[in-house]
Protein backbone atom coordinates (compact mmCIF):
# COMPACT_ATOMS: atom_id res chain seq x y z
CA UNK A 1 0.00 0.00 0.00
CA UNK A 2 1.24 3.02 -1.08
CA UNK A 3 1.06 5.95 1.61
CA UNK A 4 2.15 9.58 1.72
CA UNK A 5 4.98 9.28 3.56
CA UNK A 6 8.56 12.40 3.71
CA UNK A 7 10.61 9.14 4.29
CA UNK A 8 11.47 6.92 0.89
CA UNK A 9 10.28 3.69 1.02
CA UNK A 10 11.59 0.23 -1.17
CA UNK A 11 9.05 -2.33 -2.07
CA UNK A 12 10.65 -5.34 -3.48
CA UNK A 13 8.98 -8.17 -5.81
CA UNK A 14 6.40 -5.77 -6.75
CA UNK A 15 4.76 -4.86 -3.59
CA UNK A 16 5.69 -8.33 -1.69
CA UNK A 17 7.63 -6.84 0.64
CA UNK A 18 8.45 -3.11 1.48
CA UNK A 19 11.08 -0.79 4.05
CA UNK A 20 11.02 2.71 4.62
CA UNK A 21 14.42 4.07 4.44
CA UNK A 22 16.70 6.46 5.97
CA UNK A 23 17.97 9.19 3.58
CA UNK A 24 21.25 8.43 4.31
CA UNK A 25 20.41 4.81 3.73
CA UNK A 26 19.45 5.03 -0.25
CA UNK A 27 21.80 7.13 -3.22
CA UNK A 28 20.05 6.94 -6.10
CA UNK A 29 21.70 8.13 -9.70
CA UNK A 30 21.08 7.54 -13.51
CA UNK A 31 23.10 4.40 -13.35
CA UNK A 32 22.16 2.59 -10.03
CA UNK A 33 21.55 2.85 -6.98
CA UNK A 34 22.93 1.85 -3.33
CA UNK A 35 20.96 1.03 -0.27
CA UNK A 36 20.96 -0.49 3.30
CA UNK A 37 18.07 -2.74 3.61
CA UNK A 38 16.88 -5.94 5.55
CA UNK A 39 17.12 -8.01 1.87
CA UNK A 40 20.17 -9.94 1.66
CA UNK A 41 21.21 -10.10 -2.71
CA UNK A 42 23.15 -12.36 -4.56
CA UNK A 43 25.65 -10.35 -6.36
CA UNK A 44 24.57 -11.19 -10.11
CA UNK A 45 20.79 -11.20 -8.95
CA UNK A 46 18.13 -8.85 -10.97
CA UNK A 47 15.75 -7.12 -8.85
CA UNK A 48 13.16 -4.76 -9.80
CA UNK A 49 12.56 -2.15 -7.12
CA UNK A 50 9.76 0.44 -7.03
CA UNK A 51 11.10 3.93 -4.88
CA UNK A 52 8.37 5.84 -3.29
CA UNK A 53 9.01 9.23 -1.88
CA UNK A 54 6.59 12.68 -1.04
CA UNK A 55 7.78 15.48 -3.25
CA UNK A 56 7.05 18.99 -1.94
CA UNK A 57 5.16 19.58 -5.10
CA UNK A 58 4.20 17.07 -7.32
CA UNK A 59 2.68 14.71 -3.76
CA UNK A 60 3.67 11.03 -3.91
CA UNK A 61 5.94 9.97 -6.52
CA UNK A 62 6.75 6.58 -7.36
CA UNK A 63 9.22 4.55 -9.55
CA UNK A 64 10.10 1.30 -10.66
CA UNK A 65 13.55 0.44 -11.27
CA UNK A 66 15.52 -2.63 -12.76
CA UNK A 67 18.79 -3.72 -12.83
CA UNK A 68 21.43 -6.12 -11.32
CA UNK A 69 22.78 -6.58 -8.14
CA UNK A 70 26.73 -5.86 -7.99
CA UNK A 71 27.69 -5.60 -4.50
CA UNK A 72 26.17 -6.56 -1.52
CA UNK A 73 27.71 -6.88 2.64
CA UNK A 74 26.55 -6.82 5.74
CA UNK A 75 26.40 -3.80 7.58
CA UNK A 76 26.59 -3.42 11.38
CA UNK A 77 23.15 -3.90 13.01
CA UNK A 78 21.43 -2.03 10.00
CA UNK A 79 21.09 -4.86 7.37
CA UNK A 80 23.22 -5.47 3.89
CA UNK A 81 24.36 -2.32 2.04
CA UNK A 82 24.06 -3.28 -2.29
CA UNK A 83 24.50 -1.77 -4.91
CA UNK A 84 22.19 -2.22 -8.05
CA UNK A 85 23.04 -0.96 -11.34
CA UNK A 86 20.30 0.12 -13.45
CA UNK A 87 19.96 -2.08 -16.43
CA UNK A 88 19.01 0.12 -19.72
CA UNK A 89 16.82 2.83 -18.20
CA UNK A 90 14.32 4.52 -20.08
CA UNK A 91 15.12 8.22 -21.14
CA UNK A 92 11.62 9.11 -19.93
CA UNK A 93 12.26 7.83 -16.19
CA UNK A 94 15.55 9.74 -16.22
CA UNK A 95 14.14 13.35 -14.91
CA UNK A 96 12.32 11.45 -11.89
CA UNK A 97 15.02 9.68 -10.85
CA UNK A 98 17.34 12.87 -11.35
CA UNK A 99 14.52 14.54 -9.08
CA UNK A 100 14.32 11.88 -6.26
CA UNK A 101 18.15 11.96 -6.02
CA UNK A 102 18.00 15.36 -5.61
CA UNK A 103 14.88 15.59 -2.86
CA UNK A 104 17.30 12.79 -0.63
CA UNK A 105 20.52 15.13 -1.06
CA UNK A 106 18.45 18.11 0.11
CA UNK A 107 16.81 16.16 3.30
Amino acid sequence: MLTGTDTPLLYLDYGADAQRCDFEDLDVSERGMRFTSRWQFSIGSQISVLLTHMHPRQGLCRMTVEGIVVWSEPKDEKGHESTLLFLELPDELKPSLREFSHSLATA
